[in-house]
């Protein structure tokens, strides 16, 4: 085997519990623990050196689950220095492993060398997201932040009808206040983002795409390109659908069950939120989607299924404006060759 060291890494705050096995002896692994910092990730380089025995660093293949901000350091690292590295979905690691007892870092670190030596052929390169991706979903998160407080704040005032004004008045204006203040950051983030997409002239040029499709907006294009690094991750609107929750899946087997077919838990949720967001704007907005949702369902079709194949439909249009580089026109025809 070509690739013949494996690396299982498993990422917390504080530490990565690093597990290393080799193809000829999958049996023996050797284990050690680092600090999550830059001294830690040069014990580690260090020590991987140290176990590889003299191997070539291209035939490294380091493996971590995908944890967020927990592992961008050592991603960094990483590919500074070249060194391939993949992330991994956890709950996948998890089931392809069998059953297992009990749960520690040391294993889980394990598990993970052992993921990456039995699938390497199945195994994609990480590569770090350009600067301006980085900058769109730190910009995303602040604004999810933003938002969630000022849907606090407006639970909180409803809450406070109900006593005497003069009892909660300071509150109502310190609230009031407080709204005010997170609505105009709100704007400012949305400002932010829009200039953000501005300094990339190909993430400019696939925003607008996206927002010409009836029913898109910012909030729905920015995000749509940071899970999907620019329109590079996904090969299909099929397989963006299953990532996004939109997928439609059956469920039978034998002569006995018989389930509904039905789209599957495992999703990006916010994405699926936005995706639904649009699809009731393109319904409401779209005359084409609008006459569409209202024949399926007048036929007995359960609404909710008719407004995921809105969803999909709208997937589908995203990816062929992005593909064709045209922005969407409401009566296209194919020209024939």
């Amino acid at each position: 085997m070509k690739h013949s060291l494996f690396i299982g890494v498993d990422i917390s705050k504080a530490t990565l519990d690093v597990s290393i096995l080799t193809a000829a002896d999958s049996n023996t692994v050797h284990y050690q623990q680092f600090s999550n910092n830059a001294k830690g990730f040069t014990q580690l380089l260090k020590w991987i050196r140290k176990q590889s025995q003299g191997m070539k660093q291209e035939n490294w293949r380091v493996c971590m689950e995908n944890t967020g901000m927990y592992s961008m350091e050592l991603n960094c690292f990483l590919q500074e220095r070249g060194i391939w590295q993949c992330l991994e979905n956890a709950l996948q690691i998890k089931r392809s492993m069998g059953v297992t007892r009990g749960k520690s870092d040391k294993a889980d670190s394990r598990v993970i060398a052992l993921y990456a030596y039995r699938f390497s052929d199945k195994l994609r390169p990480y590569i770090l997201p350009s600067k301006t991706l980085l900058r769109l979903r730190a910009l995303f998160a602040q604004r999810e932040r933003l938002v969630g407080m000022h849907r606090q704040l407006q639970l909180a005032v409803k809450s406070l009808k109900g006593y005497a004004k003069e009892l909660v008045c300071d509150i109502q204006k310190q609230n009031a206040v407080l709204l005010k203040n997170l609505a105009a950051q709100i704007k400012e983030i949305d400002q932010a983002l829009n200039e953000c997409l501005n300094q990339d002239q190909d993430l400019r040029h696939k925003a607008k795409l996206i927002q010409s499709v009836p029913g898109i907006g910012l909030q729905t294009a920015a995000y749509l390109l940071i899970v999907s690094r620019g329109m590079r991750s996904f090969d299909s609107p099929r397989q963006f659908a299953c990532y996004s929750g939109c997928a439609p899946f059956e469920h039978s087997s034998g002569v006995s069950v018989r389930g509904k077919t039905k789209v599957h838990f495992i999703a990006n949720r916010k994405m699926k939120m936005l995706l639904h967001m649009a699809a009731i704007n393109a319904i409401t907005f779209n005359e084409e989607l609008k006459a569409y949702y209202r024949r399926k369902t007048s036929a007995g079709k359960n609404p909710m299924s008719v407004l995921n194949a809105v969803r999909f439909k709208l997937i589908c249009r995203i990816f062929s404006v992005v593909k064709r580089e045209e922005a969407y026109q409401k009566n296209y025809r194919k020209i024939a060759a």
